[in-house]
């Protein structure tokens, strides 16, 4: 039964149209934008992490390229050369996530210093430097980010956060 246009059940109560109000689509939406403003700089850190790991993958043939030459003629290499790198730091433009890859034995036993080619993050041209340390004769490695020019911490790989 129609009363004036509003449909009325039998007991003389309205129904209700059933769906969403305009109110509680914005409450959604709301909350969906707080969820992606708190996820989408953590997903951004958590790719360039990838693409650095991904990239010191390469670099741990470099060291153990550097400590086969430790170990067989029991001191360190002075460059890329000496540790049978491609001579040129700067040749490594094959390689997706690298720039450059160096060799030195300037200030410690060795430091291989790795600088990345992320091109449109905040990692692009940053490093990352594997420090060699020879006490007791065992070549052991550290990882550390250079204070002026590296990796953010939350960027960086695990065993690279110091």
């Amino acid at each position: 039964m129609f009363l004036s246009g509003n449909p009325v059940n039998m007991d003389n109560t309205m129904t209700r149209n059933k769906g969403f109000t305009l109110i509680e689509l914005m409450a959604v939406v709301a909350i969906v934008s707080i969820l992606a403003v708190i996820a989408i700089p953590v997903y951004l850190d958590y790719v360039v992490r990838s693409k650095v790991s991904e990239g010191m993958v390469f670099v741990a043939e470099a060291k153990t390229s550097v400590s086969e030459y430790y170990y067989n003629i029991k001191k360190m290499p002075i460059n890329n050369v000496k540790a049978g790198l491609p001579p040129d730091p700067n040749d490594y433009g094959s390689h997706k996530f690298i720039r450059r890859l160096q060799v030195s034995t300037a200030t410690l036993p060795v430091v291989i210093t790795v600088t990345f080619k992320l091109p449109g993050t905040n990692a692009d041209n940053k490093q990352l430097q594997l420090v060699g340390d020879t006490q007791g004769g065992i070549l052991s490695w550290t990882c550390s980010s250079p204070a002026d020019s590296g990796i953010s911490i939350n960027q960086a790989p695990p065993n690279c956060r110091g």
